[in-house]
């Protein structure tokens, strides 16, 4: 790898996607979903109307929600046909829940100063793939996830 130790150092307000697409937490699943796939997303910052960030929904939590919901009513999820797609479940399942049910608080966040070196060893540290960076008060700026990296250091060389 050729990432340099000062490449690393570079603050996230160089290197966040600005302006990332959001919901609310009234918004439904069914349309954080389709955000989400026309954007070719696998989270979504949840802001409130002044774009403070209040969590974070990810396919991981829909998954996980759907998970748990099978094993409650012992159901057997090969009932559906193969080419049943994971979003079509997702969206028949939790389609007309609020976001604010299956969000995750967004625990794991960053400041536009900090470095790239900082927030990867978040990400391992708490094994997230999406960081939103918020400024001081908690006003969403923008998003990093580890896609974003991969594509930083697959640019390097």
């Amino acid at each position: 790898m050729n990432a340099t130790q000062t490449d690393l150092q570079i603050p996230l307000h160089s290197f966040m996607r600005r302006g990332p697409i959001t919901v609310t937490e009234t918004d439904t699943i069914q349309d954080a979903v389709e955000k989400m796939t026309e954007n070719h997303l696998s989270a979504l910052p949840v802001i409130d109307d002044d774009g403070s960030l209040k969590g974070i929904l990810t396919v991981s939590d829909m998954l996980r929600l759907i998970q748990d919901a099978e094993r409650t009513l012992d159901c057997d999820m090969a009932i559906y046909d193969e080419s049943y797609l994971v979003v079509d479940l997702i969206r028949e399942c939790l389609g007309s829940d609020e976001v604010a049910t299956v969000m995750s608080n967004a625990t794991v966040t960053a400041e536009q100063n900090d470095c790239l070196q900082e927030v990867a060893k978040m990400m391992v540290k708490h094994q997230v793939h999406h960081v939103p960076v918020i400024n001081h008060d908690k006003k969403l700026l923008g998003i990093v996830s580890a896609t974003d990296y991969v594509r930083f250091v697959a640019e390097m060389g």
